[in-house]
């Protein structure tokens, strides 16, 4: 209106503007005071009818005010104005797209509804069309034409009439965005899940089955132990969570393992010290769980924190977990202890291989053996309970069994005793501790059973049997008595000085410890601390390398016991496991070489530590008496811990030098030949 008063106004400005210019002036006046009063009337005739008028007027004038003002503020008038606008454009385009990226973003479970929901409207708008263009007889044949083209193109191929044929045509063309859009999302979400899948990021449902938590060079070892262990499980699984890239693990496994038999490996990334993480293994229905120390600095760190995640997980139930875990130095297992509690066993690798070596010294095959027992491919140890044999004695047990053979008893308060006295009588609460080839090849002999039927006491029974096999095969009766040795240690490694403390309780005083090594803070170490360590043997540090042939010679080898070769445990840590072993074959061949250039008769034991036990195979033709494979022996003794934690009792007493040990000896001691 008030645009329609400015242009009556213009055109009588302009009438009486060409009469006379000069009038003009003095008709300004005349015209401004009616241009004033048919204002003031036509403002007089809106306030008349009320706030009906007034409101759209005042919003009319403040949108005319704002806009007038933001032209007046505007730097550059109406091109600021326009790129006002198309900012405006801008932000909305921006807000909307904003919107569908989220939308799409949720991925499925968003856009299938959302393109049903645009089919169901596209359904209606077109039925309409259809059946009000008179193209079908009814609304619900309408409805199913329009349903059949979006799904199908050529249900169109009978239309007849341009205008029912441009109808279907954008019929179709919309069904075929929509199928587009969903066959993308759905192949975009397969993608994904491949993705999540091959990352390993997804919760894994299943009961019985053992964690392995971390990453070594023993996962290989460990995860054939426990397939064979597996052979006789239903649908036994192993559940792998390392922080390392799911496709590698999966294809080193594959590498290493040939063949899996009955056990589904599972793996699954991300950080074992991670509650969130955990969380994906259900940790409350697993058997065991292992915890494996990384190939990092300061391992036992991590390994801490893992126990505590897992005991201290707000989602755990009311049971115990059985934890078997690796500690790599002796000062952090008070702490690990501490974390772990009744739920944890300890294995420090170092001090159970050193107990290992300094045995093997004396027994030749001797890490054979243990190897043997160790591995569940051969005749391992068993614990059970023998209903039959409560209230005998030992010694009927030990000739209880045709398939097996009694070692032990492991007592009501959890107590092991390794062949304990033989009228050692077994209470209802004991268990035998037997080696046998398998668990279900555990079974009383008939013979045994007869008599018990009849009632023979261990004295009547004795009579069937030999009393001095029984006596000959007690490790205590055979114990050798302490003499003065001479032994050299060449190389050195963490091991080492716990392997000189273990021969210290092996040797009578005077005794001495020679050591080749190249190191002098190795060399400080020895003479100021280990030497006041050992009460038996005297140490003698010789500076030289294990690989120099010039110092293996000056070391007089005829005037030892026992060689002790250590491998390079630098290495290890580096993963050069392959030059460790490479320095230990050297090493022997030049010992070899030494040997068979002497006429002296090689009368002393050579021991070897190597990390592959494929290397071994290199040296047969060495002067070596025994090798001491430690990751693979350690890998044996964490897999059979994860199966029975009471494993560890037993070892505890037969690698000690106190307890009962594993003697070889002919086997015309026992039985006649």
């Amino acid at each position: 209106m008030h645009d329609a008063i400015i242009g009556v106004t213009d055109k009588e400005m302009k009438i009486t503007s060409t009469n006379d210019n000069v009038s003009r002036l003095n008709n300004d006046n005349k015209i401004l005071e009616y241009i004033c009063s048919y204002i003031k009337y036509k403002f007089d005739n809106l306030f008349a009818h009320g706030l009906i008028f007034i409101i759209p007027l005042l919003t009319i004038i403040s949108v005319f005010v704002i806009d007038k003002e933001m032209k007046i503020t505007s730097t550059n008038g109406n091109v600021s104005r326009l790129n006002n606008d198309n900012k405006i454009l801008e932000y909305i385009c921006s807000y909307i797209k904003y919107k569908f990226d989220n939308l799409f973003a949720h991925g499925l479970i968003f856009i299938i509804p959302l393109l049903t929901i645009l089919s169901v409207f596209i359904i209606l708008i077109f039925s309409i069309i259809y059946y009000y263009t008179k193209e079908t007889d009814s609304y619900k044949d309408a409805l199913w034409q329009t349903f059949t083209r979006i799904l199908d193109p050529c249900a169109a191929a009978h239309d007849e009439g341009l205008k029912h044929r441009l109808i279907s045509g954008i019929v179709i063309l919309c069904g075929l965005v929509i199928v587009a859009i969903l066959i993308g999302a759905i192949v975009t979400f397969m993608e994904e899940k491949l993705k999540e899948l091959r990352k390993g990021h997804t919760t894994v449902i299943e009961k019985n089955h053992t964690i392995i938590l971390g990453w070594s060079p023993k996962i290989f070892d460990i995860i054939n132990e426990l397939i064979i262990a597996n052979e006789n499980q239903r649908n036994p699984s192993i559940v792998i969570l390392t922080s390392k890239d799911n496709s590698e693990v999966q294809y080193m496994i594959k590498d290493k393992i040939n063949n899996s038999k009955n056990t589904r490996i599972i793996y699954r990334n991300g950080n074992p010290m991670s509650i969130n993480d955990l969380n994906k293994l259900s940790l409350n229905q697993a058997r065991s769980i292992i915890i494996l120390a990384p190939e990092l600095n300061n391992p036992d760190v991590r390994i801490i924190k893992t126990i505590l995640a897992i005991r201290n997980n707000p989602r755990r139930n009311n049971i115990n977990f059985h934890i078997v875990a690796e500690i790599k130095e002796r000062i952090n297992l008070e702490a690990a202890i501490i974390a772990g509690g009744d739920e944890a066993l300890f294995v420090y690798a170092n001090e159970i291989i050193a107990r290992i070596i300094a045995q093997s010294c004396r027994q030749r095959g001797l890490s054979v053996i243990l190897s043997t027992l160790l591995s569940f491919q051969n005749d391992e140890i068993y614990f059970k309970h023998e209903n039959a044999l409560v209230g005998r004695t030992f010694y009927d047990a030990v000739f209880s069994y045709d398939k097996c053979s009694v070692i032990g008893l492991m007592l009501s308060d959890g107590t092991v005793k390794i062949f304990p006295r033989l009228n050692t009588i077994i209470n209802i609460d004991d268990q035998i501790i037997v080696i046998a080839e398998d668990d279900d090849k555990i079974i009383l002999s008939s013979d045994y059973l007869l008599r018990i039927n009849y009632e023979y006491s261990g004295s009547k029974s004795s009579l069937l049997f030999n009393h001095n096999t029984v006596l000959l095969s007690n490790p205590m009766t055979r114990r050798a008595t302490k003499r003065i040795e001479r032994n050299l240690l060449l190389g050195w490694n963490k091991k080492a000085p716990l392997i000189a403390k273990e021969l210290d309780t092996y040797v009578a005083r005077g005794s001495e410890l020679h050591i080749l090594t190249n190191s002098n803070i190795i060399t400080q170490f020895i003479k100021e601390q280990l030497a006041n360590e050992l009460t038996e043997q005297k140490i003698f540090v010789h500076s030289g390398s294990l690989t120099n042939k010039f110092d293996l010679e000056k070391l007089n080898l005829f005037s030892y016991d026992y060689v002790i070769l250590l491998a390079n445990e630098e290495s290890e840590q580096q993963n050069l496991i392959e030059e460790a072993d490479a320095e230990c074959l050297i090493c022997l061949l030049y010992l070899k070489n030494i040997i068979d250039k002497s006429n002296n008769e090689k009368a002393f034991s050579i021991i070897a530590e190597m990390y592959d036990i494929r290397n071994c195979q290199l040296a047969n033709r060495t002067c070596a008496d025994d090798f001491i494979v430690s990751p693979n022996l350690i890998s044996k003794y964490i897999s059979q811990l994860s199966e029975n934690q009471n494993i560890k009792k037993v070892y505890d007493v037969l690698l000690t030098a106190d307890g009962p040990e594993i003697y070889l000896c002919l086997a015309s001691m026992f039985v006649p030949l």
